[in-house]
């Protein structure tokens, strides 16, 4: 058998990088545009609204859980049906237990779940078990809920598809750093992909602090998953929709600087890669169509991203040598990004606050590759098992800590 020449395969590798690149970035979200505008997943909502759970996360939330928890019960003004509030204390060392138990002295819907130390997903599962009212709220301490929001997404679950609903997250002090001000475009782009496919019954991505979930689709996550990447797709493995709730506004803090939004990212590929790769047989195309595309177009695909971006520039290195020096325009512009991504850093640390295009350049490239550590972190067989905001640690398939 003769072997291709390497100019094929290199324009075989530079062709199909940049198509699929093409396809996450453009294709994809005008394909579900298109179908959002022709054939909309209209809401049919024929349930009366259901009493709610509002469950809450904690470790060593001292200092916010009294207002997390009043916050929430404040959403009864705005036409919530709150049953019951419960705080999970994840081996909390602070005072969170004394304080939920002393709130809970004059609230009796208010309850206590104090567990020995297992992570955001074990206490979040203790959560599911523990309540009682049809439909359970995953939030976290430090997320405030707007006015009307959990009624929103209450209404929305009012269709007997929808089996869960997931609302819009706002940066409070979104400016407040260079990091926090890039984070926020991303969302941006992040929420107008949500609301499409939302429209055109693909959706599979919610966020975390703003779940609404029917108890009757929860099925225990496993404490190395996240319970926002799996308990999704249980949904759409079971034929049910997820919708997205643009109305339905809360608020939590901004990304502190560039640590954060690296732990942030690269904890989410790699448990979201996990996740989504542990559904693609239940969630195949001839099974869920809408579905496999979404989990494959805005996931899989897309924290891909930096290894497309890097066999694109390799392979239009040698193109450039051997073909063409247009093929050099890629890997260029891959050095002058990274470059403007180091003059941001540079900037950020004297103190000096960059343009809007390096931030941007900044914060896509750290983005990346925690992306691409996220592949690594799945392919070494490392598990991310600890939540708080600030620590996370990884296992090996052993148990081990490294």
């Amino acid at each position: 058998m003769t072997a291709y020449p390497v100019g094929v395969l290199a324009a075989i590798l530079f062709w199909a990088s940049i198509a699929i690149l093409a396809w996450i970035y453009v294709g994809y979200p005008a394909l579900v545009a298109i179908v959002a505008a022709v054939a909309p997943a209209r809401l049919h909502r024929t349930d009366p609204a259901s009493g709610l759970t509002v469950a809450i996360a904690a470790h060593d939330e001292g200092a916010h859980i009294a207002e997390r928890i009043a916050d929430a019960f404040d959403q009864e003004r705005s036409g919530a049906v709150i049953a019951e509030v419960i705080v999970g204390s994840d081996g909390s060392s602070d005072d969170t237990d004394t304080i939920v138990r002393r709130l809970g002295e004059t609230e009796p819907r208010l309850r206590l779940l104090s567990l020995p130390r297992g992570g955001q997903t074990a206490t979040q599962n203790a959560l599911f078990q523990a309540a009682t009212a049809p439909v359970v709220v995953l939030t976290d301490a430090e997320t405030r809920f707007a006015p009307g929001c959990l009624a929103g997404l209450a209404e929305a679950l009012r269709d007997p598809r929808v089996g869960c609903a997931t609302g819009r997250i706002e940066w409070r002090n979104v400016h407040a750093t260079a990091t926090s001000t890039n984070e926020g475009a991303y969302w941006q782009y992040e929420r107008l992909v949500r609301d499409l496919e939302s429209r055109a019954g693909f959706l599979t991505a919610v966020t975390g602090a703003l779940l609404a979930v029917r108890r009757s689709a929860w099925r225990p996550v496993p404490p190395t998953a996240s319970m926002d990447h799996l308990l999704p797709l249980y949904v759409r493995q079971a034929g049910e929709l997820v919708v997205y709730v643009p109305d339905a506004v809360a608020t939590d803090r901004p990304i502190s600087g560039l640590r954060e939004q690296f732990r942030n990212r690269s904890r989410t590929a790699t448990r979201g890669i996990l996740a989504n790769l542990s559904v693609v047989g239940a969630l195949a195309p001839w099974r869920r169509p809408r579905a496999a595309l979404t989990i494959w177009s805005h996931k899989l695909l897309r924290w891909a991203t930096p290894w497309f971006v890097l066999v694109a520039a390799l392979a239009g290195l040698a193109l450039g040598a051997a073909v063409s020096p247009l093929y050099l325009i890629v890997p260029v512009g891959l050095l002058v990004g990274i470059a403007l991504a180091i003059l941001a850093h540079v900037l950020i640390a004297a103190g000096i606050r960059p343009p809007r295009l390096l931030g941007f350049s900044r914060s896509f490239a750290v983005v990346n590759v925690a992306f691409a550590l996220g592949w690594i972190n799945v392919l070494r067989g490392r598990r991310i098992d600890v939540w708080h905001r600030s620590e996370w640690e990884a296992s090996a398939p052993s148990g081990r800590r490294p």
